[in-house]
C-alpha cells in the first residue's frame, strides 16, 4: 500500500463516525457531517430511521 493510499484511508475513516441503532443495536458507520447536523439516519440492518442524540 502506498503512502497516498494509506493517507486516503485514514482521511476517509476520520470523516465517518460509528453509530449504534437504538432499535436493533447494530453498529454502522455514517458520515460525520450527517451526525453533526442531526440528520435522520437509516439503519442498514432493521431499516429504522433515527437521529443521534447530542
Amino acid at each position: 500500500m502506498s503512502f497516498l493510499d494509506s493517507a486516503m484511508k485514514r482521511f476517509k475513516n476520520a470523516a465517518n463516525g460509528t453509530v449504534t441503532c437504538p432499535i436493533c443495536g447494530n453498529k454502522s458507520q455514517f458520515a460525520a457531517s450527517k451526525i453533526r447536523q442531526g440528520q435522520t439516519l437509516l439503519c442498514p440492518k432493521c431499516k429504522s430511521l433515527f437521529v443521534v442524540p447530542r
